[in-house]
């Protein structure tokens, strides 16, 4: 429902800006060609006496007055900042810090701050984010944040209008910070695994190797004894339990010298 007031405002205000001229009479005004289209005659007739009333120009001056105390204007547009937390989390694919959005949605295309007062409360933030970065503070972004604007009413955000609440967009402080910790936790855990898998792989390898020179090496061996690598190969990988073999080869003496079997 505020979400439609605010609308209707919207609208109403911009039939006001286009189509009413301060200047010309109220017989100027409801003139059929100066009437906005899609807008029904009776109710144009009405909106010209109601900007034209007392209690309309009382708000408008208000308005005006509260308007000028506002700490600087954003970037974004007509999108809410809701929908500008989705677009800047589709875009990067991790959620955005009130820090970042803040930063994102009050800079301008050379990312300049839009005004001085935005100037001067970017300023703040990176000041509180040096002061944690040298372990002088422990806070969150979304303290920082809150420390340097503080929250208005209901706990949503100032600026955002009827946009959700920061808990509804972040969860709770240290709910949002829970989460990145936990991120980066498993992509440094990611890492470790991937690199522990690579040196197995490449301790693998060396094995291989070393595995075919010891073989070779052992091969020369057995040719100047005298003995068939293929055969001892293939007698290793017989059915047989070979027990009779082992005995024998016990009883036997090998001439060491001459590299000879002595029966």
């Amino acid at each position: 429902m505020g979400s439609l007031n605010k609308k209707y405002r919207n609208y109403r205000a911009r039939l006001k800006a286009d189509y009413y001229d301060i200047e010309s009479t109220d017989e100027e005004k409801l003139k059929e060609e100066n009437r906005p289209p899609n807008v029904d005659k009776d109710d144009w007739e009405w909106l010209v006496e109601y900007f034209g009333s007392d209690e309309f120009k009382g708000k408008s001056t208000r308005n005006t007055k509260n308007r000028s105390y506002q700490d600087a204007g954003h970037t974004s547009g007509t999108k809410s900042f809701a929908q500008k937390v989705e677009d800047m989390f589709e875009r990067d694919k991790v959620m955005p810090t009130m820090l970042k959005l803040y930063e994102e949605t009050h800079s301008k295309n050379d990312k300049t701050p839009v005004t001085e007062v935005a100037k001067e409360t970017m300023s703040k933030m990176k000041e509180l984010l040096a002061q944690r970065e040298a372990g002088e503070i422990k806070m969150t972004d979304e303290e920082i944040y809150a420390k340097v604007k503080p929250i208005g009413k209901r706990g949503r955000d100032r600026g955002k209008g009827v946009s959700p609440s920061i808990t509804s967009l972040y969860g709770s402080f240290s709910e949002g910070e829970k989460l990145r910790k936990e991120a980066n936790e498993a992509k440094i855990e990611a890492k470790e695994a991937n690199e522990k898998n690579e040196a197995l792989t490449k301790e693998m390898k060396v094995m291989k190797k070393n595995m075919e020179l010891m073989k070779g090496f052992m091969g020369k061996i057995f040719d100047r004894l005298g003995f068939d690598m293929d055969e001892l190969y293939a007698e290793g990988d017989g059915d047989g339990d070979g027990d009779g073999d082992e005995d024998e080869v016990e009883d036997e003496d090998v001439d060491e010298e001459h590299g000879e079997v002595l029966r």
